[in-house]
């Protein structure tokens, strides 16, 4: 896989020339240029280009059947796209080699917030209509999820890292929680991997992308004047390669359609075990 740009939104007190961050960049970076598909290739990552199938047409299916597309009166075509969770879990393979990086590590905002409602400068959050003017004193909810992946260096440098699998809308919430936890120094450096412009077509439907992103790097990057010392990254990410099919085994796989169970171990080829819901009699 490509990693095409680095962008720096916020950077204050020089967190990018520290020793720290250019080893965290460095291994996120490594972690990224790894990844390959198929998996074990040594081309890197080669995927098929999104394909429209119109009812009639065949195409191959994860099981290898070639079938007919039927969609009954509506007439809709079927779309071929790879999958996006199989990257993640790629790249957090990658990270985690000898690192030290975490996957899932909770935020809890519960100090920040305490000091924010005990600071008598800042402008307190409060109800309307007025008078009188109330202040919310009751506790705000604190929980932003986890993050992907976390390390804490030897030096006590933490890097929280996102990498997208989620619509637009996924990408704010995720440069949001940075921006906390860098506000409230949680974290000295936060990342989020989304796919480049000429990548994200073939992706999932809507996945967020470098290009929706960019109108708010500005505002982003003004939450720095809140920051201390921190730092709040975009890395753009991309193929390798796009080639033309209309066989669903050579996708990403998407969900958990059948392909999915199959992507396991190719070295061992072991396949994952399907697990069926139970019918109620």
């Amino acid at each position: 896989m490509k990693l095409n740009n680095t962008f720096l939104l916020i950077d204050r007190g020089k967190t990018s020339e520290t020793k720290d961050w250019a080893a965290s960049h460095a291994a996120i970076a490594s972690a990224i240029l790894e990844m390959s598909w198929p998996i074990g290739s040594n081309k890197g990552l080669v995927i098929p280009r999104i394909v429209s199938i119109k009812p009639g047409e065949e195409y191959t299916n994860e099981r290898g059947k070639v079938v007919a597309w039927k969609d009954g009166k509506s007439k809709k075509n079927k779309t071929l796209r790879n999958g996006v969770k199989p990257l993640r879990q790629m790249f957090r393979a990658m990270l985690e080699k000898g690192t030290g990086w975490r996957a899932e590590e909770p935020l809890s905002l519960k100090e920040y917030f305490e000091l924010v409602r005990a600071d008598e400068q800042l402008e307190q959050i409060r109800r309307y209509p007025v008078p009188p003017v109330e202040t919310v004193n009751d506790p705000l909810h604190e929980g932003v999820g986890d993050f992907d992946f976390w390390l804490s260096s030897n030096t006590g440098f933490r890097t929280v890292v996102e990498w997208e699998t989620g619509n637009i809308s996924s990408s704010h919430r995720s440069l949001n929680k940075m921006c906390l936890a860098l506000m409230g120094g949680l974290a000295d450096a936060g990342v989020l991997v989304v796919p480049s412009f000429y990548l994200y077509p073939h992706l999932t439907d809507r996945i967020g992308n470098i290009r929706e992103l960019q109108p708010y790097f500005y505002f982003w990057s003004s939450v720095g004047q809140l920051i201390s010392k921190g730092l709040l990254a975009v890395i753009e990410v991309e193929h390798d390669e796009l080639f033309k099919s209309t066989d669903l085994r050579n996708f990403i796989p998407t969900g958990d359609d059948g392909n999915a169970f199959r992507v396991a171990n190719r070295k061992t080829k072991t396949p994952l075990v399907r697990k069926r819901a139970k019918r109620k009699a």
